[in-house]
């Protein structure tokens, strides 16, 4: 059976996936699919879905986990980041 937190990071890791895949579908409807008349428009969309799929993509990397201490928080990361180093972590 699985424990709590390979739930939460397989839960993460799916939902993280499914927001980079719809992302890249946005963007593929705003490049090729859209109407000439709405093409200003499609320029927009496109800049959110690009800057959605990057933040989807890096939060799948990462997988950041805050712990509130007090005043203070604690930064667990369990992505695939922890095994390039810290550094790319904090990056």
């Amino acid at each position: 059976m699985l424990d709590l937190l390979t739930f939460v990071s397989i839960t993460h890791d799916v939902v993280a996936a499914i927001g980079m895949s719809f992302n890249l579908l946005l963007i593929y409807l705003a490049l090729f699919q859209t109407p000439r008349v709405m093409r200003s428009y499609s320029t927009l969309i496109a800049n959110f879905a690009i800057t959605d799929f990057c933040a989807c993509f890096f939060d799948l990397f990462v997988q950041q986990r805050l712990i509130p201490a007090g005043l203070t928080l604690g930064y667990v990361f369990n992505g695939p980041c922890k095994y390039i180093g810290t550094n790319a972590c904090y990056a």
